[in-house]
């Protein structure tokens, strides 16, 4: 039962590592056969990795000036709409608006005064129930004490099936009785839109911290975007019966040439692999290719199903390391909130 618990414990570390790790997980401890029960050892679980999610925001205080009051107030203002948008309440969107504010749209369309907006997003949302959107900005330019113009990205997905639109945009902001409005929104069509963004954003289940638990075995992974929204890292943390700890990232991008997101990871042991995600109905499926720490190749497709926001779960199939194929895996569950575990003092 406990190599069984190893081996099951390799293949879910395959999601998350790539080949190379997987094969190390299965052999057996130095002095110990085969058919011996491997000792039980208390896991110790590591802390979480810190959220990333902000790191563009990071990058900016480190390598230029920090973030100006006005600058993090009008981002609030940013942050209320897209909450507003995803909720679908009109109303609550369109009051970050002045009374007699403007918005044209990618067309030229212009809609004049905060009720024309708010009519304009109600009949949009009752006709995307669906909705998403993502604001990126670029740059926040305070021109006056009153006075701010926003210039940036947005992202707007209306269904699961269509990809999703980009459009650069410029939005003029005002500051009246200590609060910032926006007084005017332009939207304009890219020519030639870098779709790395957008099209990651059909991954944003998997941000998070996510966690699985097994008989003697925890793996943990925190996934955010990086580099300006173009990537999501995956960092991960992996214990085996207390006798192992291992490290490592998984980075995710769009590759535009393929029109397929591509998938490099990387481990503390010296493993690496490389692969494509693509989507088949419920199921986000990864197939990677690599080299083990000790130079042998290696494969396995990966298989994952979102449940809700709290729960994923996936299997490993066509699993092979040094040309001998290995079983497939059941399918296991990861959580995105890791339950409490009692800790070792060291």
């Amino acid at each position: 039962m406990q190599r069984f618990a190893l081996f099951a414990a390799s293949i879910l570390l395959l999601v998350f590592t790539g080949p190379g790790f997987a094969q190390e997980r299965v052999r057996q401890p130095p002095g110990q056969s085969s058919d011996q029960p491997a000792p039980k050892v208390k896991v110790v679980v590591p802390a979480p990795a810190a959220p990333v999610a902000d790191q563009n925001a990071e990058d900016r205080r480190t390598f230029a000036r920090r973030p100006s009051p006005e600058e993090d107030a009008i981002r609030e203002t940013a942050k209320k709409y897209i909450a507003a948008f995803t909720a679908g309440d009109a109303k609550a969107a369109a009051g970050i608006y002045t009374a007699d504010a403007e918005y044209i749209d990618p067309h030229g369309v212009t809609y004049e005064g905060r009720q024309a907006i708010e009519d304009l997003l109600a009949t949009f949302f009752k006709t995307h129930p669906e909705r998403k959107l993502d604001l990126l900005i670029d740059s926040i330019r305070i021109v006056s004490p009153t006075v701010a113009i926003e210039d940036g990205v947005s992202i707007v997905t209306t269904s699961k099936e269509t990809p999703p639109q980009s459009f650069q945009y410029t939005a003029v902001h005002v500051k009246s009785d200590g609060h910032w409005q926006t007084a005017s929104v332009r939207d304009r069509v890219l020519n030639s839109p870098r779709q790395h963004r957008a099209q990651l954003s059909q991954l944003d289940w998997l941000i998070g911290d996510w966690v699985h638990e097994g008989d003697d075995a925890l793996v943990h992974f925190s996934c955010h975007p990086v580099d300006n929204g173009h990537f999501l890292a995956r960092k991960f943390t992996v214990q085996v019966a207390g006798q192992h700890t291992m490290t490592g990232v998984q980075r995710i991008g769009w590759d535009p040439l393929a029109g397929k997101f591509r998938a490099w990871v990387f481990d503390s042991d010296g493993g690496f692999s490389e692969g494509y995600w693509r989507h088949e109905g419920d199921d986000w499926i990864l197939k990677l290719t690599g080299v083990t720490p000790d130079g042998q190749s290696a494969s396995c497709t990966s298989i994952y199903t979102f449940v809700d926001g709290r729960t994923m779960t996936f299997r490993s199939v066509h699993h092979e390391v040094g040309g001998i194929e290995l079983p497939d895996s059941a399918p296991v569950t990861i959580v995105r909130q890791p339950p409490q575990i009692e800790t070792t003092a060291q």
